[in-house]
């Protein structure tokens, strides 16, 4: 078990984060509703994650649409393609 300290640190961390990037979400014009299932969370050893959770496709093309090397279109047939550099 982690020190109380500990988990309350990574906590807000993870909260701070947490809200940071639900208000991006909103700035890209996904909906509050499913800007909300970003949450904080903290591993048993201490560890601050943040769950990005699951979002309708429609949510999901305007965040891309968002990214600079989002490259999404309607016209592909394979789907949204990135290029090789976004995978280092």
């Amino acid at each position: 078990m982690i020190p109380m300290a500990q988990y309350k640190s990574a906590r807000a961390e993870a909260e701070h984060t947490a809200a940071l990037l639900r208000a991006a979400l909103i700035r890209a014009g996904i909906p509050g509703n499913d800007a909300v299932r970003v949450c904080a969370l903290v591993s048993g050893k201490g560890r601050a994650y943040v769950e990005v959770g699951t979002f309708p496709l429609s949510s999901v093309v305007k965040l891309l649409n968002a990214l600079p090397l989002a490259l999404v279109t309607d016209d592909h047939e394979d789907g949204p393609t990135l290029p090789a550099e976004a995978f280092g």
